[in-house]
């Protein structure tokens, strides 16, 4: 991504809670890719044109040898109303799926919230979905009905 000051940031992606794209306590959007970003911005702002939905950015870039976070191509957020865990997880990874992301993933146990994983892998010829249990282990999106009754 290309250096911008922060007023160009602000501008291409204004639904993107920029403040919030941090790693170590310092600004990383420097390390997120604008494909990333750009999709991002468009699924936040629907989020709120749409639903009324806020959104907060738990985990962007981040150090790493596995994974798209240390490269730059996934986010963890919670999609709120009021506060984060007041939009229901499964909603949240239902509205994520609309849009063209490589990978989304649900986080139903998040202590901060329940909320997803989005990234922007290629590569594959399907949607890569996984849901984490309360105990961390990563499961396939099609147990999800099984375990919480609900279709996603």
């Amino acid at each position: 991504m290309a250096k911008m000051t922060d007023r160009q940031t602000v501008n291409r992606w204004p639904h993107v809670r920029i403040d919030q794209i941090i790693y170590d306590g310092e600004p990383c959007i420097d390390r997120m890719t604008d494909d990333t970003l750009d999709l991002l911005n468009t699924m936040c702002r629907d989020a709120e044109r749409r639903n009324g939905w806020l959104h907060r950015i738990n985990s962007s870039y981040r150090d790493g040898e596995t994974g798209f976070h240390p490269k730059g191509k996934a986010f963890d957020l919670v999609f709120f109303v009021d506060e984060p865990g007041d939009v229901d997880v499964w909603d949240q990874y239902r509205f994520a799926k609309q849009y063209p992301w490589g990978g989304i993933g649900a986080y139903p146990e998040w202590n901060a919230g329940a909320g997803i994983h989005v990234d922007t892998r290629q590569g594959i010829d399907h949607v890569a979905t996984w849901w984490r249990d309360a105990r961390g282990v990563y499961r396939g999106i099609n147990e999800v009905q099984k375990v919480y009754g609900v279709m996603v």
